[in-house]
């Protein structure tokens, strides 16, 4: 179910994209089509030892694809996927079989509706961005219920997978250099809130990874 929700969600945004660059391909307005490659971090979450811990983050790549569309001189409406690779850590936690040992990697794909602000004119071009959508976070652990991470007595092997899709606030900013008509080098700065409290029903802690990411990158920015 989790699985079917993300694919439609995604089928919808990549859907409102197209038709959104399909209008204004109509008009005067210009698509600009844009890409980073950089780095993602976030901090460690909660502890709730022993039912889950030791908490987790780190750093690991980032990739940044999104599509803007100019409807005035300072404005312009688009939207962008956030991608990044995981970040991992030891942790242990109480299950129905005994306490389990693992190693949790975790990673949060972004999707939003953006809204920029700023200069959309001249050489060098800079904007604050806004924006609003939904955040999957999957989580994976593979380990032992026993007593280490040793082959002791009696341990059995240990796996879970944990999905969800929670929603998500955007804040940053861009800034295009041009180095062509239609070509420019772009940098770009996100912080993205997920709305999460990473707590199950029952009050206990979910993964023990921060709910706030904070990716920065540079690319290209192609005009139409």
């Amino acid at each position: 179910m989790v699985e079917t929700m993300g694919l439609s969600r995604t089928k919808i945004v990549i859907a409102a994209l197209i038709a959104l660059a399909g209008v204004t391909a109509e008009g005067r307005a210009q698509p600009l089509v844009g890409a980073t490659v950089g780095i993602s971090t976030q901090g460690a979450g909660d502890s709730d030892m022993p039912y889950l811990g030791p908490p987790f983050g780190g750093t690991s790549l980032t990739s940044i694809v999104m599509l803007d569309v100019p409807v005035g001189r300072t404005v312009s409406v688009g939207g962008e996927a956030s991608l990044a690779s995981s970040i991992s850590g030891e942790q242990s936690a109480r299950v129905a079989e005994g306490s389990a040992q693992f190693v949790s990697t975790h990673r949060d794909t972004i999707v939003s509706a953006d809204v920029k602000v700023g200069s959309f004119a001249g050489r060098v071009r800079a904007a604050a961005v806004g924006g609003f959508g939904a955040a999957r976070r999957h989580t994976s652990r593979a380990g032992i219920v026993g007593r280490s991470f040793s082959t002791a007595p009696g341990a059995s092997p240990f796996s879970q997978t944990l999905n969800t899709w929670v929603p998500a606030i955007t804040g940053g900013g861009d800034v295009a250099v041009h180095v062509a008509e239609r070509v420019a080098i772009l940098a770009t700065g996100r912080v993205h809130f997920l709305v999460d409290n990473d707590r199950r029903e029952d009050g206990v802690v979910r993964r023990g990874v921060s709910s706030m990411v904070v990716r920065i990158g540079a690319g290209v920015q192609i005009g139409f």
